[in-house]
């Protein structure tokens, strides 16, 4: 469904575009063969987008077969119009790539190559090639400036020092006491040990959350910091996602690759991550209208995907 709706927007992006209706290489060219490439930018963030046109001529009488695929470390989608006759007999076909960067750095977009089938009594027919593309793909918060880098890892790990041994001695200690103690009580309420949900947990903590103070610079940090960690929690408990060990860049890519979020909820998540850390390590100072968008955006995620809510619409 995704890969539809992309090719949908591109063949309307195409037919809209100015100077849709003009071959790149403007006159009809002398060869018999001609293949053109126009890329929109050559530099672009991580999963952003950017556009490769491909112009193909072909000659009165010759048979290509051409179909340009997405290059290594790009996904997106291919879009191709119906060729177009031209006065000399030849005819024009124009491919529209949106191309998606999936990794960060210099990424290669190699030459695309058409051939022609030869003609009767020939060994090989006619071939053209484009130029060969660098794009340079940059990250999220390329444009936050240099207090981008944080001081120390978004998050550390939950247990950064071994116990020592007499303290793992004395923990088993206590779990033989406590399962000793439960065998002995008497039997309760069953619903007492019952787990909380995570949409539970997740909605608690944000209501806490959501008339704390953000008047300082140390408050505004505070609430980005609990509001990110709270929906990163969620979407683990949840989903199964290994959010909160993971830097913005690394989770968006993840889910990006596989379905466990709709397309939906992805474009959600981006802006509300990238808002977080724009605040955490950059130090960017947003006002109360982006502060209570930015809870919204999470209250809201919480809910529509709360567990009961897709069993009994399934149901």
């Amino acid at each position: 469904m995704r890969r539809l709706t992309a090719l949908s927007l591109l063949l309307a992006a195409a037919a809209c575009a100015p100077g849709g209706d003009r071959p790149l290489w403007g006159d009809a060219p002398v060869q018999p063969l001609d293949l053109r490439g126009e890329l929109a930018t050559t530099e672009v963030p991580l999963l952003g987008e950017v556009e490769l046109t491909l112009d193909l001529y072909v000659g009165e009488g010759l048979e290509v077969d051409f179909e340009p695929a997405l290059p290594e470390g790009f996904d997106g989608a291919v879009a191709a119009r119906e060729p177009r006759p031209l006065e000399d007999g030849g005819a024009w076909r124009r491919f529209t790539l949106l191309l998606r960067p999936t990794q960060l750095g210099e990424l290669t977009i190699p030459p695309y190559e058409a051939k022609a089938k030869p003609e009767e009594g020939a060994e090989d027919g006619p071939v053209a090639t484009t130029r060969e593309w660098t794009v340079t793909v940059t990250t999220l918060l390329a444009d936050s400036g240099p207090a981008v880098e944080a001081p120390a890892p978004l998050f550390p790990p939950r247990f950064e020092f071994l116990p020592w041994l007499a303290g793992g001695v004395a923990l088993v200690a206590l779990v033989a006491a406590l399962w000793w103690w439960r065998r002995r009580a008497p039997k309760t309420d069953q619903t007492e040990g019952t787990p909380v949900p995570a949409h539970v947990k997740a909605r608690r903590a944000l209501g806490r959350l959501r008339n704390e103070p953000r008047s300082t610079p140390a408050q505004v940090e505070r609430f980005y910091v609990e509001v990110s960690n709270i929906l990163r929690v969620y979407l683990e408990e949840r989903f199964g996602l290994h959010a909160p060990e993971r830097t913005t860049e690394e989770f968006l890519a993840e889910i990006e690759s596989g379905d466990t979020l709709t397309s939906e909820q992805r474009v959600r998540l981006r802006p509300f991550l990238t808002q977080c850390d724009l605040v955490k390590f950059a130090r960017a100072l947003p006002g109360e209208e982006v502060h209570l968008e930015t809870f919204e955006i999470a209250d809201q995620f919480v809910e529509s995907t709360r567990e009961d809510h897709v069993r009994e619409g399934a149901a």
